[in-house]
């Protein structure tokens, strides 16, 4: 009889004999996971808990704002949406660091073949168009997901948390997923993890879900799989560019002056 299959194969000694590359990389005082989305599936499914994907102009308040800083250095997992922030530190550290977009992995999330038939989901979104629209897109791909499943925070979360976290104990899902703007979702995030009575995997996607759903403008499937999901973005919201160039100079600012170290905290100039 053949032996088990271990899950990951041994190495081949005639290989180089190199450490494997690190499973984090700290940069900003956060610590990135660096591996593929389904590696970080894997870990979620595996040990629940908070998992963030910040992108570039979320990166920028972590000068401006200690509850974000906080809620990121907090997280079980973060994940680097982030093209730009991966080069920057390839130039700064000769180190790489796998960019993850939260379109990628909720994809890879939904895709596992368990959840629809034996994990509940809840979602957290903005409004009731993305409440209707995630219901209806989610159904068409076999979950059992109803109105009851779904909670419309509206823009900004705060002053939600209570009765959020009584509804989510009350269901009991295996995986709730946060789909909202901003940074509130990450302190969200937080939130609930510490304070619910049992420990769901708690994804915070951003706009990623209205990207799959249609409540966000489509990112073409080339474009997410070249990693220029920003570039698609730029040419749907034209208006946007001098926005994206000063946030991609002040994030390179940051990267070369801090590296590895969290930013000094300073009074918040700019809502960026």
């Amino acid at each position: 009889m053949d032996p088990p299959r271990r899950p990951f194969p041994l190495p081949d000694p005639t290989e180089s004999t190199a450490p494997p590359p690190a499973a984090h990389e700290r940069i900003l005082g956060v610590s990135f996971f660096n591996g593929t989305a389904g590696d970080a599936v894997n870990h979620a499914r595996r040990k629940g808990g908070l998992i963030v994907i910040p992108a570039a102009p979320a990166l920028i308040k972590l000068k401006y704002d200690e509850e974000y800083r906080l809620a990121l250095q907090r997280a079980d997992l973060v994940l680097a949406d982030s093209e730009l922030l991966a080069l920057l530190w390839r130039i700064v550290s000769r180190r790489r660091l796998k960019k993850i977009s939260g379109i990628s992995y909720l994809k890879c999330l939904l895709a596992d073949s368990e959840i629809p038939k034996k994990e509940k989901l809840f979602l957290v979104v903005s409004s009731d168009a993305a409440k209707c629209k995630a219901i209806d897109w989610l159904r068409e791909r076999g979950f059992p997901i109803d109105p009851d499943d779904c909670h419309v925070a509206g823009a900004a979360p705060h002053g939600q948390e209570h009765a959020l976290l009584f509804e989510i104990e009350k269901r009991r899902p295996q995986h709730v997923i946060i789909a909202l703007a901003g940074t509130g979702q990450e302190k969200l995030g937080v939130y609930l993890r510490d304070f619910l009575l049992y420990r769901p995997s708690i994804h915070c996607v951003g706009a990623a879900l209205g990207f799959l759903t249609g409540t966000e403008h489509p990112i073409p499937d080339w474009a997410e799989r070249f990693h220029l999901g920003w570039l698609s973005r730029l040419v749907s919201q034209p208006r946007m560019l001098l926005p994206r160039i000063g946030i991609a100079f002040a994030l390179a600012g940051m990267i070369f002056k801090y590296r590895s170290e969290m930013p000094r905290l300073k009074t918040r100039w700019a809502d960026v």
